[in-house]
């Protein structure tokens, strides 16, 4: 009994360590990389990756070496803490990110990785089924992302996490010893007494793969999805995650008797159902917007790993093929991962990866399953095949509708990038067509051809308005291009310089839209990331800006790093002592006024905020905006327009915790 005991918690500790690993690094990975949301899906790819590469070492190796494993399980004592190097990117790519991962984080990981497989081999040394201490495994990652999510990230900093691991990793090797020592005696593995087991088919081995492939490929369709709406934190990223390792937990826990798996028969039934209503969604349906959007793409998330990994369970191999089984199952994923990462920026100008994924699960459990199919629509009640139908005429003539709808709309370019999905659109208009640049469903610029008119968040009767209205800049600094409305305010005698990390936002910019033509030399722009940029300016000693105006969305959502203590630091010294930093803060998702708040008290600053909603007229949108600056006086003249207010005097902003490049806490700025 003790022997079992420390098996499953030798297991339970490799899988929270394992899935702490995977979000800590990607926290750490996203200042490096501008907070790009293909940062998540690479590191997400290159997880995958390693895990094969561990399985097939627990394979071909783990047996042979015996005791020798241990001094493996023990290499990466010599890279702790974690980390993933210094240095601002030379080059925010796939594979920039992934020399990172190889160098700093490939043993850790891949040794954690082998944890549940190799503990399996050990129980089967006691003619235990192995496959409990999977679910096991699984849970221990799921209680990984869990306290990652609602507990670590909130509560400390990026140090603290460092540290913390590596105290954890420590007392992992020590448990791998005392576990080895206790499974060293006990019986022949499980498969001597099965070696006549034939091994699987190829076309077994095919089945498993699809049927890793394909959720492993949908879970990075969905968190792409959602990322590009709600912001690239680990708090997007955890909830699918969590999601498709709960799948698993279920899938692989040992069924009651006379069940074939825990899964409820009715999400095996419903997976395509479900699934073709997230399709509908992905194509165009309006679930309501904000968080029910999020919401909903993943509960067809949740319904479709627990449909394939129900299945996937069902045809898990004897004993003896364990290893196997698992390497097939990791070489899937993996595949799943590498095509979204790799092949579909690449590939696809959307996110056609989502219904993609689901077309090639449907199409491998349609054959895998063929004959238990036929049986069922022999019998299938009247009513069930009725359902069905209508819900596929309903999604059709929906599709179609909304088609009909933007047949209006016409699409003139759609690009992706390692930081966006951009769609540019042309809007016919009695008095002249307009024009928007569009991620997901956040717009990120407008404007009426042959006009120069700032429109949408930037409407010279909003907020933004109000700051050119009252500012006597000269120079003036832009985090974020957008389309390049904030140079329609430009007046003679001022110069704007925008800082944009996105090559193709300013081809677009350009292509499509006159704001910068029209501003002439009056506007320039660079192209990296802001901070960098900026702290390259301080360096070279460059003359310092009169307004500084952050207005960089990833989606709807302002990258982390740009509104840290740390990043304002560097605003402020590229100001001159009456600049102003204006921050364009408009969110569905997260409040970050509180945060700023914050920040300003922390660093002595003064600030007032302003939320304009009403009185808009066509193509304006509502906006909020804070302005901070050292002394009240630089922010007197806004104090004068209609609705701006002294943070300070705000209660409802009181009680927020700064953001740091250490510490960042989205969950603590989320609106619901």
């Amino acid at each position: 009994m003790r022997q079992l005991t420390s098996l499953h918690a030798f297991v339970f500790l490799g899988a929270l360590l394992l899935f702490t690993l995977e979000p800590l690094v990607g926290r750490m990975l996203l200042p490096y990389f501008g907070g790009a949301f293909h940062v998540w899906t690479t590191s997400l790819m290159f997880f995958q990756g390693a895990l094969f590469v561990a399985y097939l070492y627990a394979h071909l190796l783990a047996d042979r070496l015996g005791p020798w494993h241990l001094l493996v399980v023990a290499l990466p004592l010599a890279l702790l803490p974690p980390s993933v190097g210094g240095g601002s990117a030379d080059s925010a790519t796939s594979l920039a990110i992934l020399a990172r991962l190889v160098t700093w984080v490939a043993l850790p990981f891949g040794v954690l990785a082998t944890t549940a497989v190799v503990a399996q081999r050990w129980r089967a040394r006691s003619g235990e089924a192995p496959y409990a201490l999977y679910a096991v495994s699984n849970a221990g990652s799921l209680g990984a992302l869990l306290v990652y999510a609602l507990l670590i990230e909130p509560l400390v900093g990026v140090e603290v996490q460092r540290w913390a691991w590596a105290a954890g990793f420590v007392a992992y090797v020590a448990l791998a010893v005392f576990t080895w020592r206790r499974v060293r005696g006990a019986a022949a593995p499980v498969e001597a007494a099965t070696e006549e087991t034939p091994p699987p088919a190829a076309t077994t081995m095919l089945y498993w793969a699809l049927l890793s492939a394909a959720p492993s490929a949908f879970l990075m369709a969905v968190t792409n999805l959602i990322a590009l709406e709600a912001g690239n934190v680990p708090l997007v990223w955890i909830v699918p995650l969590a999601i498709y390792l709960g799948s698993f937990v279920v899938a692989f826990a040992d069924p009651k008797d006379g069940e074939v798996s825990r899964v409820p028969r009715l999400v095996r039934r419903l997976w395509p159902h479900v699934a073709a209503v997230g399709v509908f969604f992905y194509s165009g349906g309006d679930a309501g917007g904000g968080w029910l959007d999020a919401v909903m793409h993943l509960v067809v998330l949740g319904f479709v790993t627990l449909a394939a990994h129900a299945e996937l369970y069902r045809r898990r191999p004897d004993a003896r093929w364990l290893t196997l089984y698992y390497l097939v199952i990791a070489a899937g994923g993996g595949a799943g991962g590498a095509l979204v990462a790799l092949l579909a920026p690449i590939a696809f100008r959307g996110l056609w990866e989502y219904p993609l994924a689901l077309a090639v699960l449907a199409v491998t459990m349609l054959i895998g399953r063929r004959e238990e199919l036929g049986a069922w629509l022999k019998g299938a009640p009247k009513l069930a095949l009725l359902v069905s139908a209508a819900l596929v005429v309903v999604i059709v003539v929906k599709v179609g509708a909304g088609t009909a709808e933007r047949d209006t709309i016409a699409t003139l370019e759609v690009r992706r990038s390692f930081y966006g999905v951009y769609r540019v659109t042309r809007t016919p208009r009695g008095e002249g067509a307009v024009r928007d640049l569009v991620s997901g469903t956040t717009r990120h610029g407008r404007q009426r051809e042959r006009d120069g008119t700032p429109l949408s968040y930037y409407h010279p009767r909003g907020p933004l308005g109000d700051v050119f209205a009252v500012t006597n800049a000269t120079r003036i600094a832009v985090v974020g291009l957008g389309v390049g409305a904030a140079a329609g305010h430009l007046r003679p005698g001022q110069h704007m310089r925008f800082f944009e990390i996105d090559p193709v936002v300013v081809e677009l910019a350009r292509r499509h839209f006159s704001y910068l033509a029209r501003a002439g030399d009056a506007a320039e722009v660079v192209v990296g990331d802001a901070r960098v940029m900026l702290e390259r300016e301080r360096q070279r000693g460059e003359p310092p800006y009169d307004l500084l105006l952050v207005d960089a969305f990833a989606g709807d959502a302002i990258p982390a790093h740009l509104v840290t203590e740390e990043a304002m630091r560097l605003y402020l010294d590229r100001l001159t002592p009456t600049g102003t930093l204006v921050l364009h803060v408009s969110n569905r998702y997260y409040d970050l006024r509180p945060i700023l708040r914050a920040n300003a008290a922390d660093l002595g600053l003064e600030g007032v905020h302003v939320a304009r909603v009403d009185d808009l007229a066509l193509d304006q949108d509502p906006s909020q905006y804070v302005a901070l600056a050292r002394t009240e006086a630089p922010l007197e003249p806004l104090r004068t327009r209609r609705g701006w207010r002294r943070l300070r005097d705000t209660p409802a902003l009181a009680g927020a915790q700064a953001w740091t490049d250490d510490h960042v806490s989205p969950l603590r700025a989320l609106v619901w």
